[in-house]
């Protein structure tokens, strides 16, 4: 399993009162993932994933929850960033900097056939096109040279 931070349901619905997502139902730890602490979040309002970051530095989350925000804006289909009631994406939990995202509809395909690596193509295309209007990108290290 790739928890490494545990978070129990009363912190967890503690950290979930920053947010106007609804009260606590239920948070399942997510299995898969090698590097962070992932769980499935259901509130009463929606469907969410929680992660907490292990190894990235907080100062380079912005740029990327910021980026997710701005693709989920421009039609790409990906997790959106939830602002807290202070408008922030980022935020603590448990000593680890932390952020609640959208949650997608679906289930991961192990053995694409063609049409699948077709959609993946068009679709890459499309966030590559989404990403050079996010303008921290063009400023990024990480960013088009």
């Amino acid at each position: 399993m790739s928890v490494y931070t545990p978070v129990s349901d009363a912190e967890l619905a503690a950290w979930l009162g920053n947010y106007s997502v609804g009260r606590l139902v239920s948070c399942e730890p997510i299995k898969a993932g090698i590097e962070n602490t992932n769980y499935f979040v259901t509130t009463a309002q929606g469907r969410y994933v929680l992660t907490l970051f292990e190894r990235l530095p907080a100062e380079e989350l912005p740029f990327y929850l910021g980026l997710m925000a701005h693709l989920a804006r421009h039609g790409i289909p990906c997790p959106a960033p939830i602002a807290d009631l202070s408008d922030q994406y980022l935020q603590r939990l448990n000593g680890k900097p932390a952020a609640l995202v959208t949650r997608l509809p679906g289930k991961s395909i192990e053995r694409p056939g063609s049409a699948e690596c077709a959609e993946l193509g068009a679709l890459l295309a499309r966030m590559h096109l989404a990403a050079h209007s996010y303008p921290a990108y063009l400023e990024h290290p990480r960013g088009p040279k």
